[in-house]
């Protein structure tokens, strides 16, 4: 006997019954954690939503459906430690919080309909959207409880790590150029003659340069040697040399050097605040690991192994 469950446009989900004929299958639970249950109807659904975003053919792989089945194994432990944890701190969603969200996000669209039928396009109804929506807001209250009593670095630490990673503390040599581009030789001719005569190539550019750049009257800003080929020659030029005509696949090019700098090393003081972003970052991922490792060996949780190799995939006109 095989038990299918259509989820959504792109995806079948065939259950295997195979010795278990006198189960509910769609009912039949597959992971449970402390007293929360999912069904294998609703494992399914969580891996149909997850399988879509793949192409059909990959979505038939055999590697990505198990990182898909471990992903909503994952989020479902995750997400039912998280809610029993904000429950136990008194920590609860209000409904304001909830309605100023959802007022942002269909801010982002023109009309109410455009927002329907992005849920629809991605197979969700809107009370499991919003449901989604209330249990991200509690994640965030949660994060920001356990980052609580994370301490800032101090300026010891600080100077030790920017000691350890000096190398990539650096601003490399570079050079600002401002270029026209044209489309034909002749055309590059004829500027060169009018820069010749005494015309500035920024002027020329707004008025006849083919790149986007265009607007900006040729001012590609700072790049760094290997940007292209052809303006390597550019690191050699002094401030204001012009080269000559250069083409490459995006047509004939004169730029000029409007500026230059060297290799240069940046100072504890003008990296301290992204180092002190970067270390609190480290703390606050180290922080939530350890408090969702310790919730995990906590809880009771259960896992039917056996019927979730069970659940096969089945892409739309394919066996």
């Amino acid at each position: 006997m095989i038990f299918r469950i259509l989820i959504s446009g792109v995806l079948f989900f065939s259950l295997c019954a195979c010795s278990r004929e006198s189960l509910n299958y769609k009912n039949h639970v597959v992971l449970k954690v402390n007293n929360v249950t999912m069904t294998a109807e609703e494992f399914s659904e969580r891996l149909a939503s997850r399988l879509n975003m793949f192409n059909a053919l990959s979505a038939r792989e055999s590697a990505v459906i198990s990182q898909a089945k471990n992903a909503v194994t994952r989020d479902f432990i995750i997400q039912v430690v998280t809610q029993e944890w904000a429950q136990n701190k008194q920590l609860f969603v209000r409904k304001e919080q909830v309605d100023n969200e959802v007022a942002l996000v269909r801010k982002q669209y023109p009309d109410d309909i455009s927002f329907r039928k992005v849920l629809v396009s991605a197979g969700i109804t809107y009370d499991k959207w919003e449901e989604r929506l209330k249990y991200t807001l509690l994640e965030r209250m949660v994060l920001d409880e356990i980052k609580k009593n994370i301490k800032k670095p101090s300026p010891e630490e600080l100077k030790a790590y920017y000691q350890n990673n000096k190398q990539h503390y650096s601003v490399p040599a570079g050079v600002r150029l401002r270029q026209i581009v044209l489309d034909t030789d002749e055309n590059a001719q004829r500027i060169k003659k009018e820069l010749a005569s005494g015309k500035q190539l920024k002027d020329l550019a707004k008025k006849f340069s083919i790149t986007d750049e265009a607007s900006l009257g040729g001012d590609l800003g700072w790049i760094e040697k290997g940007y292209l080929d052809i303006f390597d020659a550019a690191f050699r030029m002094t401030v204001g040399q012009r080269s000559q005509i250069v083409k490459s696949p995006f047509g004939y090019h004169i730029f000029e050097v409007t500026a230059k700098r060297s290799l240069k090393n940046q100072s504890l003081e003008e990296v301290r605040s992204k180092i002190e972003n970067a270390l609190i970052a480290e703390r606050e991922q180290a922080s939530y690991s350890s408090w969702l490792e310790e919730q995990t060996l906590k809880s009771h949780i259960f896992k039917d192994d056996e019927f979730l190799k069970q659940i096969r995939v089945q892409t739309r006109g394919h066996k």
